[in-house]
């Protein structure tokens, strides 16, 4: 802690308390996250040590930079990265801040290229929503919150179902899934790029799983034969959990001032079979992103309110 002076709060990460701080010497500032061990003499924290491998691997422009780690004499450990001006969730909350179609355009491209990176490496990040995408000086966006991510890819590896924010969590987690796989992360991807069209979170559930598979199904139908085959072997319907028979709203209803073409893809992403789903890659090819209108250059984006 002796190469930092802590400056102010900024708020709370998945496993930690993230301040403001700077580099002694170098003045550069920074975010400075203290993990601390769950209990006395447990030794440093796994998911700081996972972290810390994970964000290693990367040297990407959407990717937040991990700048420095140390341990301190508590055996908590610091993180420290780049520091972030804000983040998409008070962007889309402040409704003084205008955001057009080339706007959506650019912050979507910058998920899909952050979170193409990872699932390139074989990481999901698990805890993709817009207070996790966040913004440099220049409007870079900058991947963040590490926490929850984990390696995938080994044939039949269990991965907890007890993972990524509720609104975001796609219906096979919902259903108990042990095993899934990247196609998990794009369902949120969808829902963020859902979210941005709407200037509101798309899939509103209450609090509880069944509450948002109920939401969900309202919106995309019940599962069947058609439109996810593989549904019933999940946990959850496998016990016999049932939904009424309902139809798929269609998006144009739904969607109602968006493109075209941006409603294709948002429907290409947000399969409820995840087999279905678009990967970050194929999204990036889709013909969205060389439509008009381009993107609206990062360092044009307006990110807060003018004072």
């Amino acid at each position: 802690m002796e190469n930092y002076r802590v400056t102010k709060a900024l708020g709370q990460g998945t496993w930690g308390v993230v301040h403001m701080a700077e580099q002694i010497g170098s003045n550069r500032v920074v975010a400075l996250k203290k993990i601390k061990s769950k209990t006395s003499g447990e030794g440093i924290n796994f998911t700081a040590i996972r972290e810390i491998k994970l964000l290693r691997e990367f040297r990407h422009e959407n990717i937040i930079e991990l700048v420095d780690v140390f341990v301190t004499p508590d055996q908590a450990v610091c993180l420290v990265y780049e520091c972030a001006e804000t983040d998409l969730e008070k962007v889309l909350n402040n409704k003084s801040i205008p955001m057009s179609f080339s706007d959506i355009k650019q912050h979507l491209s910058s998920l899909l290229r952050a979170i193409s990176a990872c699932h390139d490496r074989w990481i999901l990040h698990r805890d993709l929503k817009p207070d996790n995408m966040l913004f440099l000086k220049d409007g870079t966006m900058k991947l963040a919150d590490f926490g929850l991510a984990r390696m995938y890819g080994t044939p039949k590896q269990r991965l907890s179902p007890q993972a990524i924010t509720l609104w975001y969590k796609p219906p096979e987690l919902l259903l108990g899934s042990y095993e899934y796989s990247s196609a998990a992360d794009m369902w949120s991807v969808g829902c963020i790029f859902a979210e941005l069209l709407l200037r509101r979170p798309f899939l509103q559930g209450k609090q509880t799983d069944i509450s948002q598979l109920d939401t969900i199904f309202t919106v995309f139908g019940t599962p069947n034969e058609t439109n996810w085959p593989d549904h019933k072997a999940l946990p959850l319907c496998a016990r016999g959990l049932l939904w009424d028979d309902v139809p798929a709203i269609p998006f144009d209803e739904i969607f109602t001032g968006a493109p075209r073409d941006a409603i294709s893809l948002l429907r290409s992403i947000l399969a409820l079979d995840p087999n279905m789903r678009f990967t970050a890659s194929q999204s990036l090819s889709h013909p969205y992103f060389s439509n008009e209108p381009p993107p609206t250059p990062k360092e044009k984006l307006v990110l807060d309110t003018p004072s």
